[in-house]
Formats: C-alpha cells, structure tokens, sequence
C-alpha cells in the first residue's frame, strides 16, 4: 500500500499546479480521480476552485482541509522541483509539504480507516482547495454552496497541534516617478525571495552584504543571493530583496532613485521583525514577522510589497496606520492591501484535546499546542485547527528550494491522520 501511496504522491506532485495557473484542474482531477480509485464515490467538484471527498454518515461532519495548488518553484534546487524524486529516502518536489502531500496522506488515511471497518459517527468530508497561497477563492467558492464543517483540521501546519494562528496582512506601496532602475523581484507576496537583481543606468559599482549575502555585478546589473522561504518564518531564510536595497544605496544614480532606495533600505534594513518600525511585538501566540516580498521598478516609479504576520493583541488597523504613514513621508501610497484576521481554539475544546491525544499516545511523548504565523484553512472556520505535517520541533521547508519530506514522515502522517479521524469521527467503545 505504501508504495502505492507513494507512486499516487510523485505523479500529483509532477503537476505544476502553481496558483492560478493553467494545471490547477490538472491536479484537482488527479486527486478526485485518486479518490475514486481508493473507492470514494461521493467525490465534487466545486467549478474547479475546490474538491470533497465524503465518506460516512452523521449529523456532523469532520473536515480535513487540504489544498492542492503551491507556490512558484523558484531558483536553487538541486533536483527539478516538479520532478518528485526520490533522493536518500526523501521526496523532493514543490508542494511535497505544502500541501500535496498532506492531501495524498489524507485520502490514503480515510481509506485506511474505511477498510478497518472502523464505525462513524460523524461524516468525513476532505475538502482539497486549489487557491490557498493566494485569494482564497477556494474557500469562498466552498462557502457558497457548501455547509462549514463542525470540527476540521488542516495538515498544513506543524505537529503536535496548532491552535493559534497570527493574523496575516499583505501590502502593497507605490510611488509614482520616472524610475531609471529596473527591477522585478520576488514571486509571490508570501514568498521570501532568494536572488534579488537589479538594471542600472549606469555601470555598477563594488558593494558589501551581510555574510549570509553574496553578491555579483556585470556591466549594468547587479544581483544578490540569500535563501527563499516562507514569508511566516523569516528566521529561516536569507531576503535577497533587502539586501539588493543595501546594494543599491551605494550605486551611481540618479537623485529620485538614488533618496528613494536609500529611504527604503533605511526603513526595512534587514529586519525580520518592524524594529526600525517600532512595530516588534510579542505576545502568547508569538512574535511579530515583517517580510518585503515584491520589489518593482520601471519607467512609471518603485512598488514594494510586504507580508506581516501579526500577534492576536495586535490589530490591523494599528499597523496599517503607522505603515501610511511611514510611507507617505517617503512618497508612498498604499494601493493593495488583504488580511486574515488571527484565529485561535481553546486548549480544553473537543477538536484539541483530542488532537493531542491522538499524537501524544502515538508519538509517545508530551505536548502542548502551539502558535503559528503561518496561514492555514483552519482560520477559515470556528471550529477546525492545524495538525501537521512539519514534525515537532523540525524546520519548515514550506516555500524553499528543495522542499522535500521523507518518506518514513510521509507514513507518520497518514498513520496519525487516520488516528485523528478515528479520534473525531468514530465510534467510542
């Protein structure tokens, strides 16, 4: 069976399901076309924005929440990222941890638990949405016609459990002027980017990094390196983006180009967390991440775009205000902004305590549940959190080169999935 599940894995990952791309159907066909193979036969497809699965009976209804579209592969891979192969017992692909294979482990799971005649008292319904690193047009199609789950998790988190989610905020700031540069960095807004360059109007000149930082110039452009990652873990990442700011702030330029770039390099320098902004929070559901994710520039002026991950205490309103005005004092307006309020389940709630079960029985170990910065399903209902699939205390590779999981995790998290079911949904002796 594993290495079915495994061969059903590779060729979902295979399909280059970027968000709002062309192949997003591609994959949601194959994992309603899998579950029909794996004897699921109540299988939707909501105008290809989102898939369930059903199976069971029940009053209530158990969600699993996965989605099935990933990031832009980006640079620094040392295997093909739609590849999916198999390199010293791990898969390597874009979308292996988020959220492909999650997806493929729940499905396999319910199987498992079909086949163990294992009684339900609530129905389960696996919801796989195609929008989920971006709008989250999945979810609202999924709202439209479709009844909220009464408990739900989503593996696209961390283990044990995560019953907190910080708020997200993502913006966009534009200041219009005939810019000399040229620039079109980042690929996403949740994306830490990894190499950053830069067209001059003039040769460039000799620049300094931080260590973590190399540089390169040839002619007219310059071009920084660090390391990509996922905009909610900051820690784990080197931003290419803010380094090419520091580079820039040292080059021949003109005087608007020139004020602009050093106002913004000032501004950001290579913060993680709003200290020049005076934003730097903390509270119980963690710290607060700031990411500049998207540098432009052409002939019509400079646009910066930035991720927040924002501590429940703390609120939107709050941010955008000292943003504005940061901003404006440097020639910015805001012109794009989107949010997802923060999110958090009480410890003592049926859905955590039974999530904690679940891994604390398997895993043999104690937990407690944690806080995230990242964004998951989970906020887009009351009652539903995360559950895996980043083993306790391991590193995220959501968003990186070489997103990669083993293949002895990949067991892990279908066994516990299937527990979790078993937990929520079945019948108690």
């Amino acid at each position: 069976m594993m290495d079915r599940q495994i061969a059903d894995l590779q060729a979902l990952l295979r399909i280059p399901s970027v968000s709002r791309g062309e192949a997003l159907h591609d994959a949601l066909t194959a994992a309603l076309t899998l579950a029909n193979r794996l004897g699921f036969a109540d299988t939707q497809d909501l105008d290809g924005l989102c898939g369930t699965v059903d199976y069971g009976e029940g009053k209530e209804t158990l969600g699993v929440l996965a989605h099935l579209d990933v990031v832009p592969a980006g640079e620094g891979w040392t295997w093909p990222p739609f590849g999916a192969e198999i390199h010293n017992g791990r898969i390597y692909a874009r979308g292996v941890v988020d959220n492909k294979g999650p997806a493929v482990s729940a499905l396999y799971a319910l199987a498992a638990v079909r086949e163990a005649g294992i009684k339900l008292t609530r129905r389960v319904r696996i919801i796989l949405g195609c929008d989920e690193e971006i709008g989250w047009d999945c979810i609202a199609r999924y709202k439209q016609t479709e009844p909220d789950p009464d408990l739900a998790f989503s593996p696209d988190a961390d283990y044990p459990v995560v019953n907190a989610e910080r708020g997200i905020l993502q913006v966009r700031y534009e200041k219009k002027y005939p810019s000399a540069l040229r620039i079109d960095c980042g690929t996403a807004a949740n994306v830490i980017p990894g190499t950053a360059s830069a067209t001059l109007p003039k040769p460039a000149l000799p620049f300094s990094l931080p260590p973590e930082l190399t540089g390169s110039f040839e002619e007219n452009t310059l071009t920084v390196t660090g390391r990509g990652g996922h905009a909610s873990l900051p820690a784990l990442a080197f931003n290419a983006l803010q380094g090419l700011l520091q580079a820039l702030v040292v080059q021949d330029l003109p005087p608007e180009d020139a004020k602009t770039v050093r106002a913004l390099a000032v501004l950001l320098g290579m913060d993680q967390h709003g200290e020049r902004m005076g934003i730097a929070l903390t509270d119980d559901s963690g710290r607060l991440t700031l990411v500049p994710s998207i540098l432009q520039a052409d002939a019509e002026g400079m646009a910066l775009e930035m991720d927040c991950r924002y501590p429940l205490s703390q609120t939107a309103e709050g941010l955008l205000a000292t943003w504005d005005a940061l901003f404006c004092e440097i020639g910015f307006s805001r012109t794009v902004t989107h949010g997802k309020a923060g999110h958090f389940v009480p410890e003592d709630s049926e859905l955590v305590s039974g999530l904690l079960k679940v891994y604390t029985q398997y895993m043999e170990r104690d937990a407690r549940p944690l806080a995230i910065g990242g964004g998951t399903y989970a906020r887009a209902f009351v009652g539903a959190v995360g559950f895996g699939p980043v083993p306790e205390g391991g590193a995220s590779q959501c968003h990186m080169p070489d997103e990669s999981m083993s293949l002895k995790e990949l067991r892990t998290n279908t066994i516990l999935l299937a527990e979790a079911i078993c937990e929520l949904a079945g019948e108690k002796n």
